[in-house]
């Protein structure tokens, strides 16, 4: 009778904790006991499995940071610290900014303005057929209207080619080594031959080896095919 008397007791007070009314058992009633021993155990468990989880606030925010967009720059520009080039910069890159905008390549030619220099960023796609280092006539007429801002200037002009990471082999291109190469090539020959001095060119390829963008997606991929027109320091005597 005590451990009847005890069990009972047990059983009142699990009861009124989770709030379900009970009467005195008997021996037909005894299931009720093992039936709010198991209620306890799962309440116990799942406050264990959700404090263990983070809870669910912790875990969206975990996901939402895992997530990168597929845009992002892989590396951003940096800022041009107060010094009398970054302000020479910033005015020539205004000047240029404003004949784009008069010759309507405004959205086609990107204007960066760097610590010494500024740097000139047009697509491949402008430029060039696919596969190819022969220059269109929209990718003509682009350039030839850079061609007064570059004969003023004082800088020396780098043409940097650019490609996105898929393979190219053919006769002429063996790699986007060789067709970054002669898209440079080209652009600077159009340049010397528009009357800029040959003294302030030099033509480089980095095929895909500087991405902007991720390469394993389309839009990346049509980010980094680009030639990038760089202006800094001064020509040689």
């Amino acid at each position: 009778m005590p451990d009847l008397e005890h069990a009972t007791s047990g059983v009142a007070k699990r009861a009124d904790y989770l709030r379900i009314p009970v009467t005195h058992s008997t021996e037909e009633e005894s299931w009720l006991i093992t039936y709010l021993d198991v209620i306890t155990l799962l309440l116990v468990m799942f406050v264990v499995m959700l404090a263990l989880s983070g809870g669910p606030s912790a875990l969206t925010d975990e996901t939402v940071t895992a997530a990168p967009q597929a845009l992002e720059p892989i590396a951003a520009e940096s800022e041009l610290a107060v010094t009398p080039e970054a302000d020479e910069s910033e005015a020539f890159a205004e000047r240029a900014r404003e004949a784009l905008q008069v010759a309507g390549l405004s959205d086609d030619i990107t204007v960066i303005p760097q610590q010494d220099g500024v740097r000139f960023r047009i697509s491949n796609d402008i430029l060039f057929g696919s596969g190819e280092a022969v220059l269109s006539a929209e990718g003509i007429r682009q350039l030839e209207n850079l061609v007064p801002l570059l004969a003023e200037s004082k800088y020396q002009i780098t043409v940097a080619g650019h490609t996105d990471s898929l393979p190219i082999q053919t006769s002429r291109f063996p790699s986007n080594w060789e067709l970054s190469s002669a898209r440079a090539g080209s652009v600077v020959r159009l340049f010397e031959a528009a009357g800029v001095a040959r003294s302030r060119l030099q033509a480089v390829g980095y095929a895909d080896t500087r991405p902007l963008y991720r390469n394993d997606t389309g839009q990346g991929r049509s980010r980094n095919r680009r030639v990038e027109i760089i202006l800094e320091g001064a020509p040689p005597q």
